[in-house]
């Protein structure tokens, strides 16, 4: 009679024990469709540019673009782990710098070859000696340097 009763005892938590193993696989299974019907990239700004792809609304292009993709890259010298970007127009004329500096991209006009600044003249962009990108702040009557090419 004891052996029967731990029998029955043991069947019975086997039953109860596996239904809830159940339960909770199905209530992963349903956690998971939640979180397939939440699309990657499902996001866009005001001009359709989905920024979990990493697109940004370029003034230069007048369209969507992935910075990180540019070939003008720039160290930025206030903070080592990050970059910034150059984009030119096709004529030269105008840059669009992406950089952690600049909430949205700056642009900036040409004010002689390979010169350009800011309208408000806090920033200036042009080549050192080397031949390389440079962007300058203009702080408190200095200029210093906060992003070169690399």
């Amino acid at each position: 009679m004891k052996t029967i009763l731990t029998f029955t005892i043991s069947l019975f938590s086997l039953a109860l024990f596996s239904c809830n193993s159940q339960k909770a696989g199905s209530n992963a299974q349903d956690t998971t469709k939640a979180e397939a019907k939440v699309m990657v990239g499902g996001d866009q700004d005001e001009h359709g540019c989905k920024a979990s792809a990493g697109y940004q609304w370029s003034v230069v292009k007048q369209g969507c673009i992935r910075p990180f993709e540019l070939t003008d890259k720039m160290k930025d010298l206030t903070d080592s782990t990050m970059a910034g970007f150059l984009l030119f127009s096709d004529d030269k004329k105008k840059v669009e710098i992406f950089a952690k500096e600049f909430k949205t991209p700056l642009v900036m006009g040409s004010q002689e070859a390979e010169v350009f600044i800011s309208d408000d003249k806090l920033y200036k962009l042009e080549k050192d000696a080397q031949k390389h990108w440079v962007l300058y702040k203009n702080e408190d009557g200095k200029a210093r340097i906060i992003l070169e090419q690399v």
